[in-house]
Order: C-alpha cells, then sequence, then structure tokens
C-alpha cells in the first residue's frame, strides 16, 4: 500500500462565491426570448421550431422563421437540439456541512452549465435533512439560484436507521422524496416507510448494498481488486440488498427507488419486478456507463465512486438497462469531495466524483444510447418520478414553464478550457474532450447559460414554486 501523502493546506472559499468564469448578461423574464431554428427532440418526436418565451412560460411554438419578433431576445439553435430542462435525482449540494467542497450556489450553477433546470437535493448534509427547519432553510438558500432545487428528506431520523422521519409532517410540506442516501439495513423500517409514504404520494430511495458483504468496500470485487491489494464489494452485496428491497416494495405496493445500482443481476431484478407490477423504479451514474473497474487499475482515487466500478459485464447490463427504460433514469452522482481528502490512498480516500457539468455530455456522447433514450432518463422520466414535470422534463407547448436546454451535438469541449463553477475539482474528466456541449439553459423562463456561459444572476430566476423546491 502506497505511504499516505501530506495534506496540502485547507483552502475555504466563500460560502455564496462562485468561482469565476466568463459571465453573460442574461435578459429579463418578462422580456420575451426566442430559441429559434433548433430541433426540439420531444417523446411524441421531432419537429423544427422556434420557441417563444414570455413572463416565465412558453408563449408559442412556430414554424421556422416565423417566431422572430424585432423586440425579442434571440438565441440562434440552428444545428442544436432543444428538449425539456434536465432534472437530477441525485445531487449532493454541499451544504449545510461541506461548504468547504461545494456550496448551493456553486452546484446549482454547475448544474445550469451541465443543463439541468432542477436537482434532487441529497439529505445527508450535517445536520441530515429530517425536519421542516431544515427544509425552510434549505428552500431560502436555494431561493433565486441558477435552477431550481427540490429537496429530498432522510427515511430515518437523524439518518441513523433507528426510526423513521417525521414523513407526514415533511409530505404536508411538499416533500415526495425519502432516502437515506444509502443502503438501508432494517427491513421493517423499509417496510414502514414504504406503507407511510404510499399514500402520502412518496418514494422510498435506498442505495441496495449488504455492509456484512463489503457494501463499503473501496473497490468491485474480482481480478482487478485482487491485483490492486484491496477489498472488494462483490455484485452479490448489491444484489440481495435489491432482491430483499423489492420484495418488500412486493408486500407494501409503496414506490421503491433503486438508486445508482451498478450490477448486471440487479438490472434483471428490477426488469422482472416490473413486469410483475411492482412499483420499481431504478436509477445509474453516468460514470458507470463509461468507466469500469479496470479504469481504476492505478490507485488514481478520482477513480473511486460509490457504488465502485464493475466489469465490462455489468456496463453493458447497465446500457441494455438504460435502452429498454429497465432504468429510468441517469443520474449525475454529483458528490463534492474535499482535495485533500481525495489526496490520500485510494482504499482511505472517500468516494465521488463531481459530475453535473459533465453528466448529460457523457451520455449524450455515448455511442450505444440515442438521444432521445439520454432525454428520456436525464428529462423525462426523472421529472416524473420527482413529481417535478413543473421544473423540468416537460411538455413542450405554449401555457407550459419554460423550463428548456439547448445543446450543440458537434460542438468539442474540454472542462479545463471552459473552466468549471463547481467548487469540487473530484472529476476524471478536466482534460476529456466532450461533445453535446450545452449553449443555452432556460430556468422559469429566465436565460441562465447562454452560448456555453453562465449569465449574471443579478435580479433572480424567476420564482420556482413555493413549497415543491
Amino acid at each position: 500500500m502506497r505511504p499516505p501523502k501530506p495534506l496540502p493546506q485547507r483552502r475555504i472559499r466563500r460560502a455564496e462565491a462562485v468561482p469565476e468564469m466568463a459571465e453573460q448578461q442574461s435578459p429579463a423574464a418578462s422580456e420575451p426570448l426566442v430559441l429559434a431554428g433548433g430541433e426540439i427532440v420531444e417523446r411524441t418526436g421531432r419537429r423544427h421550431a422556434d420557441i417563444t418565451v414570455l413572463d416565465g412560460r412558453i408563449a408559442a411554438v412556430d414554424p421556422p422563421g416565423t417566431g422572430r419578433d424585432g423586440s425579442a431576445h434571440v438565441i440562434d439553435a440552428t444545428g442544436c437540439v432543444v428538449a425539456a430542462g434536465l432534472v437530477d435525482l441525485f445531487s449532493r449540494l454541499g451544504e449545510p456541512g461541506n461548504e468547504e467542497a461545494e456550496t448551493v450556489a456553486t452546484a446549482t450553477a454547475a448544474a445550469a452549465l451541465g443543463g439541468f433546470t432542477a436537482v434532487l437535493a441529497q439529505p445527508d448534509t450535517d445536520p441530515p435533512l429530517d425536519r421542516l427547519g431544515q427544509l425552510a432553510e434549505l428552500r431560502r438558500n436555494a431561493a433565486g439560484r441558477h435552477c431550481a432545487v427540490v429537496a429530498a428528506a432522510t427515511i430515518t431520523a437523524d439518518r441513523v436507521g433507528k426510526r423513521l422521519s417525521p414523513m407526514a409532517e415533511l409530505a404536508d410540506a411538499g416533500v415526495r422524496w425519502f432516502t437515506d442516501v444509502g443502503p438501508l439495513a432494517d427491513s421493517g423500517l423499509l417496510r414502514r416507510a414504504l406503507q407511510y409514504t404510499g399514500p402520502l404520494g412518496g418514494t422510498v430511495s435506498v442505495r441496495p448494498a449488504t455492509a456484512h458483504l463489503g457494501g463499503t468496500a473501496a473497490m468491485a470485487e474480482g481480478a482487478v481488486s485482487a491485483r490492486m491489494g484491496l477489498a472488494g464489494e462483490p455484485a452479490a452485496s448489491e444484489e440481495l440488498a435489491a432482491n430483499a428491497a423489492i420484495g418488500v416494495a412486493r408486500i407494501t405496493g409503496g414506490r421503491l427507488h433503486l438508486d445508482r445500482i451498478s450490477a448486471a443481476r440487479t438490472v434483471e431484478l428490477v426488469r422482472a419486478a416490473k413486469a410483475e407490477g411492482i412499483d420499481v423504479s431504478a436509477s445509474v451514474a453516468a460514470e458507470h456507463l463509461y468507466f469500469i473497474d479496470v479504469d481504476a487499475d492505478g490507485y488514481d482515487t478520482l477513480m473511486r465512486a460509490e457504488p465502485p466500478y464493475r466489469t465490462a459485464q455489468d456496463q453493458a447490463a447497465l446500457v441494455a438497462g438504460v435502452n429498454d427504460r429497465t432504468i429510468d433514469a441517469v443520474v449525475s452522482g454529483h458528490s463534492p469531495v474535499p482535495p485533500q481528502a481525495k489526496d490520500l490512498p485510494f482504499d482511505e480516500a472517500p468516494p465521488g466524483v463531481a459530475a453535473l457539468e459533465t453528466c448529460a455530455a457523457l451520455l449524450l456522447g455515448h455511442p450505444d444510447i440515442s438521444v432521445e433514450t439520454a432525454l428520456d432518463a436525464l428529462a423525462w422520466r426523472p421529472a416524473e418520478l420527482a413529481s417535478a414535470t413543473h421544473l423540468g422534463g416537460g411538455a413542450i407547448e405554449p401555457g407550459q414553464p419554460a423550463n428548456l436546454v439547448v445543446f450543440d451535438l458537434e460542438r468539442p469541449w474540454t472542462l479545463a478550457e471552459r473552466g468549471s463553477v463547481s467548487m469540487a475539482r473530484n472529476t476524471p474528466h478536466r482534460n476529456r474532450q466532450m461533445g453535446a456541449m450545452v449553449t443555452a439553459t432556460i430556468v422559469a423562463g429566465r436565460t441562465v447559460v447562454t452560448d456555453g456561459a453562465l449569465c449574471s444572476m443579478a435580479g433572480t430566476v424567476a420564482a420556482l414554486t413555493a413549497g415543491t423546491t
């Protein structure tokens, strides 16, 4: 095992600061905006059209060349894909408790640059989000940011797996997603949570892993972990936990989400459960469609992910699961880690990848996944699962909220050249050339990204529907 490296001097950034990069001035939400000449991609098909946005909503969808108004601000989307805003089902926003690595301000700015108009904030903060006061504080902090923030709350009080959080109170306040952001070992608690949230219209999300089978190991178990001399997490750790959770969902009728699955057998279990009519959904992190365990054979801590990368066979099953809609959502899994924490030996460094700015580019550039399938997994289905179609993933029709993203699929870029607004630097993609650049993001009618650059937030983003942020 390598000796630990000395820790660099700790640097703390101001909590509200967004890292410097070129900013564009955003037109006011009350001014007409036209997205001209783009190809709209929806579930119903493709069409070329001009989209007029006014007062936070889509005012008109007209044939190409007919929607331009001399008084409107025009974004030329010629040659680009225009889609409903993306919705991320897994983002760690840093606050409270991890402000050294990320803040709500910087995370939402990164999300907007990645094409997300809404993110589901994970509640594994310090303290965990399990009370109304913490929910209110997150909403105050998230107001007027570069994208909407939807709050998830913990399943158990203090996130310690002993007793349920006050789910009814939280649901009354608009929370629809409950997760302890990891395994829930107590099947009895999971059963009560699913029974409790069913009538409330809520979803219970767990990451399937079995602690006594290496559910916290640094690597997936196999030839690579053996060669590296590291303890591994067998695929059975995930498969057994997923099977148990599905069994509990079967007897309760509750809505279960399996978070960031990684093993081929888990995909099969989800596919069979859906065929049986069990109310189960699943997600995968975009990184797991790109990397496998061999890529971590070098002790680079940027390659330590949660869950760990598995074999090429597992990855092929994940891609197939996305393509046949067994896997409902592809998530960023955004998990900011301070640089000094990643500067430890591989098995001591915390897992996690900063991925909000690269998630969509990875998926839209995947050679085996179509644009429509990618958008289904990044926008349409996640918005439904999070009860957030008013914040992203909705229909592009007159009268609908204007949450939109424009992608140039042929415009190469790198994080290093464009600059990153996330405080987190734990990404393996800094110098990797990407396709599918986000050239514009519209949140509640306000342009927050234009020409691939973050817009100034002088003024604020239009109101983001109080009670559901």
